[in-house]
Protein backbone atom coordinates (compact mmCIF):
# COMPACT_ATOMS: atom_id res chain seq x y z
CA UNK A 1 0.00 0.00 0.00
CA UNK A 2 1.27 3.81 -1.03
CA UNK A 3 1.87 5.93 2.03
CA UNK A 4 -1.17 8.49 2.05
CA UNK A 5 -1.18 12.00 3.50
CA UNK A 6 -3.49 12.17 6.70
CA UNK A 7 -5.05 15.51 5.18
CA UNK A 8 -4.84 17.49 1.58
CA UNK A 9 -6.25 21.06 1.68
CA UNK A 10 -7.56 21.89 -1.67
CA UNK A 11 -7.31 26.02 -2.62
CA UNK A 12 -9.47 26.81 -5.79
CA UNK A 13 -12.04 29.18 -6.91
CA UNK A 14 -13.43 26.43 -9.18
CA UNK A 15 -15.47 24.75 -8.21
CA UNK A 16 -15.28 22.17 -11.11
CA UNK A 17 -11.66 22.08 -10.51
CA UNK A 18 -11.89 21.51 -7.07
CA UNK A 19 -14.03 18.36 -7.77
CA UNK A 20 -11.66 17.38 -10.26
CA UNK A 21 -8.65 17.27 -8.04
CA UNK A 22 -10.89 15.64 -5.36
CA UNK A 23 -11.61 12.84 -7.56
CA UNK A 24 -8.16 11.97 -8.78
CA UNK A 25 -6.93 12.61 -5.05
CA UNK A 26 -9.60 9.85 -4.08
CA UNK A 27 -9.20 7.83 -7.26
CA UNK A 28 -5.10 7.72 -6.51
CA UNK A 29 -5.75 7.09 -2.75
CA UNK A 30 -3.39 9.80 -2.02
CA UNK A 31 -5.26 10.85 0.90
CA UNK A 32 -7.24 9.82 3.83
CA UNK A 33 -9.19 13.44 3.96
CA UNK A 34 -9.24 15.85 1.89
CA UNK A 35 -10.24 19.00 2.90
CA UNK A 36 -11.86 21.94 0.21
CA UNK A 37 -11.83 25.81 -0.24
CA UNK A 38 -12.82 27.62 -2.74
CA UNK A 39 -11.10 30.73 -1.38
CA UNK A 40 -7.90 31.63 0.26
CA UNK A 41 -9.76 33.62 2.58
CA UNK A 42 -11.75 30.24 3.61
CA UNK A 43 -8.21 27.90 3.46
CA UNK A 44 -6.45 30.42 6.12
CA UNK A 45 -9.66 30.31 8.55
CA UNK A 46 -9.75 26.85 8.21
CA UNK A 47 -5.86 26.68 9.09
CA UNK A 48 -6.56 29.12 11.94
CA UNK A 49 -9.61 27.65 13.46
CA UNK A 50 -8.47 23.64 13.13
CA UNK A 51 -5.55 21.63 14.98
CA UNK A 52 -5.18 19.08 12.40
CA UNK A 53 -2.69 20.62 10.14
CA UNK A 54 -2.68 19.38 6.13
CA UNK A 55 0.56 17.93 5.07
CA UNK A 56 0.12 19.28 1.98
CA UNK A 57 -1.94 22.19 0.17
CA UNK A 58 -2.80 22.42 -3.85
CA UNK A 59 -3.18 26.14 -4.48
CA UNK A 60 -4.57 27.71 -7.14
CA UNK A 61 -2.88 31.01 -7.98
CA UNK A 62 -5.53 32.84 -10.59
CA UNK A 63 -8.61 33.31 -7.35
CA UNK A 64 -10.53 36.83 -7.82
CA UNK A 65 -10.64 38.45 -4.14
CA UNK A 66 -7.13 37.26 -3.00
CA UNK A 67 -4.23 35.36 -5.37
CA UNK A 68 -2.27 32.29 -4.55
CA UNK A 69 0.50 35.02 -3.68
CA UNK A 70 -1.44 37.03 -1.32
CA UNK A 71 -2.37 33.45 0.07
CA UNK A 72 1.17 32.62 1.19
CA UNK A 73 2.02 35.92 2.69
CA UNK A 74 -0.78 35.25 5.06
CA UNK A 75 0.01 31.75 5.12
CA UNK A 76 3.51 32.75 6.40
CA UNK A 77 1.70 34.96 9.18
CA UNK A 78 0.45 31.98 10.87
CA UNK A 79 2.35 30.01 13.76
CA UNK A 80 5.75 28.74 12.44
CA UNK A 81 5.05 24.93 13.15
CA UNK A 82 2.15 25.08 10.30
CA UNK A 83 4.34 26.61 7.73
CA UNK A 84 7.42 24.57 8.56
CA UNK A 85 5.20 21.43 8.45
CA UNK A 86 3.19 21.86 5.06
CA UNK A 87 3.53 21.38 1.46
CA UNK A 88 2.52 23.68 -0.98
CA UNK A 89 2.04 22.75 -3.99
CA UNK A 90 0.85 25.41 -6.64
CA UNK A 91 -1.87 23.61 -9.04
CA UNK A 92 -2.47 26.50 -11.57
CA UNK A 93 -3.83 26.82 -15.63
CA UNK A 94 -0.76 29.58 -15.60
CA UNK A 95 1.57 29.17 -18.18
CA UNK A 96 3.52 32.49 -17.19
CA UNK A 97 7.49 31.97 -15.89
CA UNK A 98 7.13 34.95 -13.68
CA UNK A 99 4.38 33.12 -11.76
CA UNK A 100 6.93 30.23 -11.08
CA UNK A 101 9.53 32.28 -10.18
CA UNK A 102 7.72 34.40 -7.76
CA UNK A 103 6.40 30.86 -6.60
CA UNK A 104 10.34 29.64 -6.02
CA UNK A 105 11.04 32.50 -3.27
CA UNK A 106 8.72 30.67 -1.02
CA UNK A 107 10.35 27.53 0.79
CA UNK A 108 6.99 26.02 1.69
CA UNK A 109 6.10 25.63 -2.13
CA UNK A 110 7.50 22.35 -2.99
CA UNK A 111 5.93 21.96 -6.60
CA UNK A 112 4.59 23.83 -9.31
CA UNK A 113 2.30 21.90 -11.62
CA UNK A 114 -0.17 22.75 -14.71
CA UNK A 115 -4.10 22.20 -14.10
CA UNK A 116 -5.63 19.23 -14.54
CA UNK A 117 -3.90 17.22 -11.51
CA UNK A 118 -3.19 14.23 -13.13
CA UNK A 119 -2.46 10.28 -11.50
CA UNK A 120 1.05 10.15 -12.58
CA UNK A 121 1.83 14.20 -10.37
CA UNK A 122 0.18 12.63 -7.34
CA UNK A 123 2.32 9.69 -8.22
CA UNK A 124 5.24 12.04 -8.28
CA UNK A 125 4.18 13.80 -5.21
CA UNK A 126 4.37 10.79 -3.23
CA UNK A 127 7.21 9.49 -4.34
CA UNK A 128 8.89 12.86 -2.98
CA UNK A 129 7.19 13.32 0.21
CA UNK A 130 8.93 9.48 1.70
Amino acid sequence: MHRQVDLALLVDDSDVDLFIQKRFIEIAGFAKTIKACNSPSQAIRYLQENEIIPEIIFLDLNMPDMDGFAFMDKFLQLPRKIHELVKVVVLTSSSNHSDKKRAEKYSSITNFLSKPLSLEALEDLRQNMK
